[in-house]
């Protein structure tokens, strides 16, 4: 990857010695002598890297450093002098600079300098386009829907995005699209091009939980002797962390979170050092969480502090009219990823995708088509490429004993049953469709209290 380094120094000596350095490296130089010559090319060229001599014809290299800043230049900028003082130095760096070299000139150290600040520019511009790729991918692979209920969602959520500082509290049946929304609140906000880490709270065992969200010292604990590690938290430092099923999360590490909503710090497992983050917090449950809180298993004031901004992404039976639209949408996907050129579906097909209740919500559906298009050999899907494992896309809707007026954990546990059970005893497809781990699932059969 060549680089371009903007050298800005009167001497056309030190200048011409420089460019002809950066050459033999394989970068690009752009030369200026003068302070307002440079200015004014950057104006229209945002170099890679400054070298900004301190003693200018026109303008002090301290003022031009100033100005540098005000402009929110993003390129890292080594001044260079000719009779260098400590005060002169520590100024400099502490107004932004990333180094400072003395004159006469050591070469070594020179290509030294510059060689280590463009590694970690590389790193960046690298960083950068990643996370550029993965945001055009996830707005080309996923599409919001068009029902009242989903557009009032998606309101509140570039609502939320432009506030990138208030905590969102994303609720909803399992496969409802809430990691789609938390990506499309992190992605639509200022935090866009800084990391977005994602943790599965439900997956988490209960014994490693906060060393993976906080992160450990060496020595810590057995198995932590040799070095320590980054917690999730940390990962996501000036980005957005997205705790999907926080209310599987038990009350230790509950009370810790609360902690860094109040605090903006943290200490990692067996450390003694505070840690000031800035990241942002989605959080993401299936569970009533407030129904949970008045029992007792979810902290109150952490519900309050995470309920700021509440979205609640209604089931795909509420929204009927996003279904057709679902399809079509997850039809084009896979006729890139299969390779197909399916057209779209028969219109008693979308009928009957409309008639059925889905208890998986979109994660179903989007298998479900994943399915069709895979088995479809024609230009449209039709009924015979609808079909589960049980069957038709028609099957009947779960039935729940609502008469019977059961508490909401066999309430809960009555509905996975059921879905078991339409699913010939299948533990993960279940655990797929209804967006929990094979553990969560086996701990609600078995009707034990969540970790």
């Amino acid at each position: 990857m060549d680089l371009l380094i903007h050298i800005i120094d009167d001497d056309e000596l030190v200048s011409g010695t420089l460019e002809r350095l950066i050459a033999r490296k394989g970068h690009r130089a752009l030369v200026s002598h003068t302070a307002n010559e440079a200015l004014e090319k950057m104006q229209e060229v945002i170099p890679d890297l400054v070298l900004l001599d301190l003693s200018l014809p026109d303008i002090d290299g301290i003022e031009v450093l100033k100005r540098c800043q005000a402009m929110n230049l993003p390129s890292p900028i080594i001044m260079v002098s000719g009779f260098g003082t400590v005060e002169t130095a520590v100024e400099a760096l502490k107004l932004g600079a990333w180094d400072f070299l003395t004159k006469p000139l050591n070469l070594t150290k020179v290509h030294t300098t510059i060689e280590n600040i463009l590694t970690q520019v590389r790193l960046q511009k690298e960083v950068q386009q990643i996370r550029s790729d993965q945001e055009s991918h996830f707005f080309l692979q996923h599409i919001t829907g068009q029902s009242p209920a989903t557009r009032e969602c998606y309101a509140l959520a570039k609502s939320a995005a432009e506030n990138d500082r208030v905590n969102v509290l994303v609720t909803g049946e399992s496969g409802t699209g809430k990691e789609f929304l938390a990506k499309f609140v992190h992605y639509s906000s200022p935090r866009q091009d800084k990391p977005l880490v994602t943790v599965n709270c439900s997956a988490l065992p209960k014994e490693l939980v906060e060393s993976e969200l906080f992160g450990y010292e060496k020595g810590a604990f057995t198995g932590a002797l040799t070095s320590g590690k980054t917690g999730r938290f940390e990962l996501a430092q000036d980005g957005t962390l997205f705790l999907d099923e926080i209310g599987d999360l038990h009350q230790e590490a509950q009370a810790k979170i609360l902690r860094f909503l109040q605090e903006r710090e943290l200490q990692r497992v067996g450390g003694t050092q505070t840690l000031r983050l800035d990241v942002r917090i989605i959080a993401a449950t299936n569970q009533d969480l407030e129904t949970i809180t008045q029992q007792g298993q979810f902290r109150e004031d952490l519900y309050y502090r995470l309920n700021v901004m509440r979205i609640h992404l209604p089931p795909l039976r509420e929204r009927k009219e996003d279904i057709p639209l679902f399809a079509l949408h997850f039809i084009n996907v896979f006729n890139q990823e299969f390779g197909r050129k399916i057209l779209g579906m028969m219109p008693d097909v979308e009928d009957k995708l409309i008639e059925y209740s889905w208890p998986g919500n979109i994660r179903e559906l989007r298998n479900v088509i994943e399915r069709a298009v895979h088995l479809s050999r024609g230009p449209y899907l039709t009924q015979e490429h609808i079909k589960t494992e049980t069957g038709s896309a028609t099957s009947a809707p779960v039935s729940l004993p609502w008469g019977a007026q059961l508490p909401l954990r066999d309430m809960e546990r009555e509905y996975v049953r059921n879905v078991l059970a339409s699913l010939k005893g299948n533990k993960s497809q279940t655990a797929e469709i209804l967006g929990i781990s094979r553990a969560r699932l086996r701990r609600i059969l078995d009707g034990g209290e969540p970790d």
